[in-house]
Formats: structure tokens, C-alpha cells, sequence
């Protein structure tokens, strides 16, 4: 008998950027220019980030603390030869 269980989990991610202050002021002009596109996460704040690494980090907050759904399925029953 083949049989899966599903968990249905919520997840948090995290991206750490390390961006020279200069590289934004060069493309911004300004830090507080910077800041303004990022709180209306603007198509020119993207555009910007897209080109740099982050880190990232994710916590699976529901398998940690339990929360989640499982949901059993039957994929293919055992004949009744075996």
C-alpha cells in the first residue's frame, strides 16, 4: 500500500541585504530617497535590490509550534494477492 501524509505548514522568510550606503546614495541620490521607495516597494527599489546576494532566513514557525494541518492520502492499495 502506497499512502502519503500532506502537512500544511505557514512560513516566514527573511532576506538579509548588505548594501554599501554609497551604492544607494548613487543610485538614489539620497538614503531618505532610498528609504521612500522601499516603504512603497517601488519598481526602482526592486529593480535595485534584484541585482545584489541576500541571506536568507526561514522558520516554519507551524512546525515548530505544532500548528499545522496533516491530511492522510491512499495512493495505491495493496491487491489483495500480496
Amino acid at each position: 500500500m502506497i499512502f502519503e501524509r500532506t502537512e500544511y505548514h505557514q512560513m516566514l522568510s527573511k532576506f538579509l541585504y548588505d548594501v554599501p550606503d554609497k551604492e544607494i546614495i548613487d543610485y538614489f541620490g539620497a538614503l531618505d530617497t532610498f528609504l521612500a521607495e522601499m516603504y512603497d516597494c517601488t519598481d526602482q527599489f526592486y529593480e535595485f535590490v534584484e541585482n545584489y546576494e541576500y541571506q536568507r532566513f526561514d522558520d516554519v514557525w507551524t512546525d515548530r509550534k505544532g500548528g499545522y494541518e496533516v491530511e492522510w492520502d491512499l495512493i495505491e492499495e495493496l491487491s489483495k494477492d500480496e
